[in-house]
């Protein structure tokens, strides 16, 4: 079993540096596979409406479109969740709760069932964006929801697939959150206890938020992520009687948390990728693993499989830790020798291939980062 949040015992610690901001270093020599960190499932997630009634909501499993394997469907039209067996259906109650299986009835009867565009809710979103229209648009809506009239309005917007997708997501983080904040009368240790996620939402919270750099890009987003708070302001708000996560939850849905879940997501997600991997897997959806997310990113060239696979000496730009996804758990491994000191990578993406400069844009576009690898610089330097 490897190491999980908050254990003593990984053999890694955060460094921060100007250039690449939060990184993980080894603190010890670690053997070729090692496996540095163990995470059983992400603090939030979300599997894409076309996939949804194709792949098991607990393990992720997906047989190419066919559903045979499906034999627990009683949520799947309702909630939008399917699964292998009871075995997985148990699972994932065990751990999210029924209250969860509500909310997200609630959230699916919001999606739009017709091919009709949904009534606008706001004026149009400018075609290019500040960072001060953004904060504008934002501080309109609180301002909004003030008034019990606009809260009414609200409760009648309707999301496309897209937003929906989204909103699950969100929806998901926020009552997870809510869910610590019911727990907190309890001892540090059963709070540790209670928490099967490998992070807590200061976790998600702290990491780096992409909102301004993709909200800036797509101007049409700001719309969407306005309608998703909407949605969940106007629905879920408190009722007589109801439970403490659910009161919690209430108090958890402001346009900062809602614009903190939106933001980290771009540039810190993984993708839930149909398995094994190749170029042609399907993107079934994807899922936040706050503490992985500070992995850094580097290049693995093609050859460079051979060197993970023998462990012979490789050249320094390649990655030296690899993730492998077991149904919703992550495990991240070395593929080499790492001594003390040595930042721990993984690789981000199919980039291989790319020159220099396609590289840079592809990962700048992607991922909102500058990359320095030692490949990068390399070509780089010789590009001037």
């Amino acid at each position: 079993m490897g190491a999980t949040n908050g254990s003593p015992c990984l053999p890694f610690s955060i460094s921060v540096s100007p250039h690449s901001g939060r990184s993980y270093h080894a603190t010890r020599k670690l053997s070729a596979g090692t496996c540095v960190l163990d995470v059983a499932t992400p603090y939030t997630c979300t599997l894409y409406k076309r996939f949804r009634n194709e792949v098991c909501a607990e393990c992720w499993k997906y047989d190419g479109g066919r559903r045979h394997f499906l034999t627990c469907r009683e949520y799947g039209e309702e909630a939008g969740l399917s699964f292998c067996d009871e075995h997985c259906r148990d699972a994932w109650l065990e751990r999210e709760g029924h209250e969860l299986i509500e909310l997200l009835k609630t959230l699916e009867a919001v999606r739009r069932r017709t091919k009709g565009k949904a009534k606008a809710t706001d004026p149009k979103v400018p075609v290019e964006l500040t960072k001060e229209a953004i904060e504008c648009a934002w501080e309109k809506i609180d301002k909004q929801q003030e008034r019990p009239k606009a809260l009414r309005r609200w409760h009648d917007v309707q999301l496309d697939d897209f937003e929906a997708d989204m909103a699950r997501y969100v929806l998901v983080a926020l009552y997870h959150y809510a869910r610590e904040l019911a727990d907190i009368a309890k001892t540090p240790l059963q709070q540790a206890a209670s928490s099967a996620f490998g992070a807590h939402w200061s976790n998600f919270a702290d990491l780096q938020s992409n909102e301004m750099h993709l909200v800036a890009k797509f101007p049409e987003l700001l719309e969407n992520h306005i309608k998703i708070f909407q949605v969940l302001r106007s629905r879920f708000n408190p009722v007589n009687g109801a439970s403490p996560v659910l009161l919690r939850l209430a108090d958890v849905v402001t346009t900062p948390n809602v614009r903190i879940a939106l933001g980290v997501d771009p540039g810190n997600s993984f993708g839930i990728w149909e398995a094994p991997v190749t170029e042609e897997s399907e993107g079934l959806g994807f899922g936040i693993y706050p503490i992985p997310s500070f992995f850094n990113h580097r290049e693995w060239p093609q050859l460079n499989l051979y060197y993970a696979i023998t462990n012979e000496a490789c050249p320094d730009c390649t990655p030296n830790v690899r993730k492998d996804r077991d149904g919703r758990r992550m495990r991240f491994i070395t593929t080499r020798d790492v001594d003390a000191g040595d930042e721990l990578c993984i690789s981000y993406g199919h980039v291989e291939d790319m020159t220099w400069q396609q590289r840079q844009q592809e990962l700048k576009e992607g991922w909102f980062f500058e990359c320095r690898c030692s490949r990068c610089e390399a070509e780089k330097e010789a590009q001037n």
